[in-house]
């Protein structure tokens, strides 16, 4: 009897030196305890196994749990075998898969057994319960989730794909903060939400568990939220951006947010057209509108400038600066120009851009003019021909004139072709030719005398039917005015006379080359002056060997304008009929006096042939 009395005693004196290790009394313990517990104090319960491993070895769980209360318990359910012992203090958990752990008495504790503990919705517990979170805080994780509390929110429960959305904020440090509702389910297509203190996680099958939240939050609730235009967020806020903005993915659109222009929409191709440029660290910025509707087109206002979208043009923006500026002054989309068909592009050193009724075309001196688009398309292959307009684009009777700094030209819509705006009228003639109207041409002398005082003179040194001058490019008069760089005048001259092929008999083009070149080239005339008279001139030459070729070349054009029933001059050993073959600067270019000598035989024959 004594033996077992000291077991006795022994036994109890630890048990008063462990409660002793805890706050309040071993008195109070006993006091509190219900008659199973004061029982246990009589005879404890054991502790064993891998939950007595967990309570012998960790002076923090023995402090925390005080004395055991119950036997272990084990079962065998849907979470599978473990065992639980309770204490004072709280429980010790153990399963195979998740080892022995710490739920200490408490709110997580409680909302544990409230479900079912180990046998509900949790599980068992991976993680010993943690306290002295943020505002006084504590949380746990199971199986299948954690339990989460604060004074100010209570016991939460968060799992699956929205716990690990809330984990990627910063659990209850982060934005987020700690949950205040559990998990809500029945939104559309199967979606599900939880609220947190600064925000929701917002969850669908089609997009995945996403924190909704702050500026861009407040947008999408405006929208109608996941049942509104841009649907379910399809990606966490994306914070950082250029000048402290943050921006969020949804599936139908783009909420983006900065301090100095809030938080805007941008949905379809205008949110496209954005991203292409650089989004907000492109040119265009941030949005500072929502998208505008019109009746054909949608426009929205950014930083930099203003995209534009139809069905037919496509999002094109003006971004700030005197082409946008100009383009508002006429009324933006709505006014003369219509919607923009292009970007703002380089050119020439200005800036050029295309809508639907003309261009704008801006020149460092000059400003920002409108352009019509046939002119332009001659304009942008040689700016340097023309210069920069100086005035908006004009109509009149005889077309649309633009005024460039080199030139003024005239588009019209009749013959589809541009021109140079000089006037002329029956007395004029026009000549296009080479350098034999250099000086006081032997053609222009001859042309006054028949009766035509008023001349308008396109001579570039070089050019032929086939061959080509740098002053047009490096292609022949044939396609210098076919491509329109060179320019005659509109309206209807009484005249027009082309002087070439000295230059195509210079280089020995061929036969077949000179008569495609030249038809090419009547023909075009014939368009572009339907009402005048077109005269083919030869090759003027000597009758030495030296211009055999000249000569050759000049019998070649005079028979093919026969042929198409083309009025015609043939200047085969003109220069030796005059009595002017000693009168050249070189192989082939006379003098004045040469020229002087050869426009009366000149003048004679065009009188002939024109039967005055």
């Amino acid at each position: 009897m004594r033996s077992a009395k000291s077991a006795v005693t022994r036994w109890f004196l630890g048990v008063v030196a462990t409660v002793l290790l805890v706050p309040g009394s071993l008195a109070t313990a006993v006091q509190a305890a219900p008659p199973a517990a004061r029982m246990t104090l009589e005879t404890p319960p054991p502790v064993t196994g891998a939950i007595g491993q967990l309570y012998n070895t960790s002076p923090w769980a023995r402090s925390v749990l005080q004395l055991p209360t119950s036997a272990e318990e084990c079962t065998s359910s849907g979470s599978g075998n473990g065992c639980v012992q309770r204490f004072a203090g709280g429980d010790i958990a153990w399963s195979a898969r998740t080892g022995a752990r710490v739920v200490v008495n408490g709110p997580v504790r409680t909302s544990w057994w409230q479900n079912d503990g180990p046998a509900g919705f949790h599980g068992y517990p991976t993680s010993d319960t943690v306290s002295g979170l943020r505002n006084g805080g504590t949380k746990q994780s199971f199986e299948r989730g954690v339990i989460a509390y604060s004074p100010a929110t209570g016991a939460q429960r968060t799992s699956g794909s929205i716990h690990l959305a809330w984990g990627r904020a910063g659990f209850e440090s982060g934005f987020l903060g700690y949950p205040v509702t559990g998990e809500s389910t029945g939104l559309r297509d199967g979606g599900a939400w939880q609220a947190f203190e600064r925000g929701f996680v917002v969850w669908s099958p089609a997009t995945g568990a996403h924190p909704s939240m702050g500026a861009i939050r407040e947008r999408w609730r405006e929208s109608g939220l996941e049942e509104g235009e841009f649907g379910y967020p399809s990606t966490d806020e994306t914070t950082g951006l250029r000048n402290g903005g943050s921006s969020q993915q949804y599936q139908r659109g783009t909420i983006i947010w900065s301090p100095a222009t809030g938080a805007r929409a941008i949905t379809g191709a205008i949110r496209s057209y954005w991203s292409s440029t650089g989004g907000q660290n492109g040119a265009l910025g941030y949005p500072v509108s929502e998208e505008v509707r019109q009746s054909s087109f949608v426009y929205q206002l950014f930083q930099g400038g203003t995209v534009y979208w139809s069905a037919a043009t496509g999002a094109h923006s003006t971004t700030h600066g005197d082409v946008h500026n100009r383009y508002v002054s006429l009324g933006g989309a709505a006014g003369s120009l219509g919607l923009p068909l292009t970007d703002k592009l380089p050119r020439a050193g200005g800036l050029v851009q295309q809508f639907a009724n003309g261009w704008l075309v801006w020149g460092p001196a000059t400003g920002a003019r409108i352009v019509g688009h046939p002119t332009y398309k001659v304009w942008s292959v040689n700016p340097g021909e023309f210069g920069w307009p100086v005035r908006d684009t004009w109509s009149d009777g005889r077309g649309d004139h633009v005024a460039f700094q080199k030139v003024e030209t005239i588009w019209n819509d009749v013959t589809q072709e541009l021109y140079s705006a000089e006037a002329v009228d029956a007395s004029t003639v026009v000549f296009l030719g080479d350098s034999q109207l250099d000086m006081d041409s032997w053609g222009e002398q001859g042309a006054r005398a028949a009766g035509y005082p008023r001349q308008v003179v396109r001579s570039i040194g070089g050019i032929g039917y086939v061959s080509g001058s740098p002053a047009v490019g490096g292609g022949s008069a044939t396609d210098a005015v076919l491509q329109d760089r060179i320019l005659l005048p509109q309206g209807n001259p009484g005249l027009v006379v082309v002087t070439l092929g000295g230059n195509d008999a210079r280089i020995g083009a061929t036969d077949a080359a000179i008569l495609s070149q030249a038809n090419r080239l009547w023909d075009e005339l014939r368009r572009k002056y339907p009402r005048s008279t077109i005269l083919v001139n030869g090759v003027l030459s000597r009758y030495d060997a030296s211009h055999a070729q000249r000569r050759w070349v000049d019998g070649l054009v005079t028979r093919e304008a026969a042929l198409r029933g083309w009025p015609r001059i043939s200047m085969s050993g003109t220069a030796t009929i005059a009595g002017a073959a000693g009168d050249y600067l070189d192989g082939a270019h006379m003098n004045q006096t040469g020229h002087n000598k050869v426009a009366p035989l000149y003048a004679s024959a065009l009188r002939y042939v024109l039967g005055k």
